[in-house]
């Protein structure tokens, strides 16, 4: 909303309270203290105009220039330890572009960074890689897990075909693991380790990355042999000069995006507890939706490598990840046939929550009694998670059982039943409760769920 709108909507509001109100206190008083009355409501109003220019100046605030010329010199050229971080031009007008004026999708990739990095890092510390390439899915995709450009890259890395098959990734019509995140990751790494051992240098790797190795090593040629990115910038295709800066861009939004107060996108809390199964029958996403209660939009995002939304039946078995709980559901469903327990994706979602939201937003989105490790600092910085070399504590939260409502009649309990939650989940939060009770006073048959939303009786003799 503008200035000049806001400013006649409050003054419509004035106005009407002014008609309402004013005027008929004004009748009851005495005629030499009219004058002074309505200047005092005048100074009240002016007042508040002059609150809401305030209020305004601060919601801009965050447009301004929170570090000088040489503090943000300094903070970029100390983001990271392997990869040679440097403060252009290029990377301040990037800088510029994340934190001001791209402010809207700086704060989407912020609310996403707790979903993929555990796993990207998780896979890097394997492979003994720097913790800093993670950036390197932002820039590709801004971690939009579907993202497909004009030149037909695909998914989080941004893989075309010719190099996802190099790298053992299936491109197929119906399913296409570079949409895949622990695949795509597994492969992309790779191949910035193989750039890496190339050029011996991790900006060089990162802009092979982008424009090809053939095009960097033509830009040495052109150099004199020098293997340096900042160096041979000048002979690297234009979108690949502007590539590092980006990576280094977005790594310093996400050390400092509490400075120019940009607020991440809360993620679905279904993300932050997942297990894998691997399924040998046919199965649309339809039907998993249905068994489970997880919305078909959740099942399409955590499952992206089937791109015509069902999996194929096979001797070998496919993947599939859903929230824990959920494929829980699904495997006592199917009485563990054609469906086969894999793993629980134990990734240290809680370390970045921590270091994203408050506590008590943390505690709220994992939805449970957690313990987690955090770094002694305040606030705490993105570059604490990636070094993680400071002191440690452990700091409980205790989140309250649901809320539940009594009848009148019988003095019952009912359970509203979440996305994901089990039978046996809604049990644990009571006492001397157990899932074939709730099936018996629910009259719920195993092959028939509930779903989402269900009010499920639960009998206050037993509780």
């Amino acid at each position: 909303m503008k200035i000049s709108d806001s400013f006649a909507v409050y003054l419509k509001k004035f106005k009407f309270c002014q008609e309402n109100i004013l005027i008929t206190d004004l009748k009851n008083i005495n005629p030499m203290n009219k004058k002074s009355a309505i200047n005092s409501s005048i100074l009240m109003l002016l007042l508040y105009i002059l609150s809401l220019g305030s209020l305004r100046a601060n919601s801009t605030d965050n447009t301004k220039s929170v570090f000088s010329e040489d503090e943000l010199k300094w903070k970029v050229m100390n983001l990271g330890r392997d990869i040679d971080f440097k403060y252009t031009p290029e990377v301040k007008k990037y800088i510029k572009t994340y934190t001001k004026n791209g402010r809207t999708s700086s704060e989407l990739i912020l609310g996403k960074v707790p979903v993929y990095f555990p796993q990207f890092e998780k896979l890097i510390e394997q492979k003994n890689l720097p913790k800093e390439l993670s950036v390197l899915a932002i820039v590709e995709s801004h971690l939009n897990v579907n993202a497909y450009s004009k030149a037909g890259a695909a998914g989080l890395w941004q893989f075309i075909k010719g190099t996802a098959k190099k790298y053992n990734l299936a491109v197929r019509s119906n399913f296409d693991e570079r949409y895949d995140v622990e695949r795509s990751t597994i492969a992309a790494l790779d191949y910035l380790n193989d750039l890496h051992t190339e050029f011996g240098d991790w900006t060089l790797a990162l802009a092979a990355y982008n424009c090809g190795a053939g095009n960097v090593r033509k830009a040495i040629r052109r150099s004199g042999g020098v293997k340096n990115f900042w160096t041979i910038k000048r002979y690297l295709p234009r979108e690949t000069r502007n590539y590092v800066p980006k990576f280094i861009a977005i790594s310093f939004m996400l050390e400092h995006y509490r400075e120019y107060n940009l607020l991440p996108q809360v993620p679905d809390k279904s993300f932050f507890s997942t297990a894998e199964a691997r399924i040998y029958k046919h199965m649309n996403f339809r039907q998993i939706s249905d068994i489970t209660g997880v919305s078909l939009s959740i099942i399409k995002k955590m499952n992206s490598a089937y791109r015509r939304n069902y999996i194929p039946l096979s001797s070998h078995g496919y993947k599939l990840v859903l929230p824990k709980n959920a494929l829980f559901t699904l495997l006592e469903f199917e009485g563990y046939k054609k469906v086969e327990f894999v793993k629980e994706n134990n990734f240290d979602y809680s370390k970045y929550m921590i270091g994203k939201f408050s506590r008590e937003t943390t505690a709220y989105l994992l939805g449970k009694e957690y313990r987690i490790e955090i770094n002694i600092m305040s606030p705490l910085r993105m570059q604490d998670v990636f070094h993680n070399s400071m002191e440690r504590r452990t700091i409980e939260f205790n989140i309250p059982k649901p809320v539940v409502a009594k009848t009148e009649s019988n003095n019952s309990l009912f359970h509203k039943l979440k996305a994901g939650e089990t039978l046996d989940d809604v049990a644990m939060n009571y006492d001397n409760v157990t899932a074939i009770d709730i099936m018996q006073w629910n009259s719920i048959n195993i092959k028939h769920p509930p779903r989402i939303g269900t009010q499920l009786i639960i009998k206050s003799g037993k509780d």
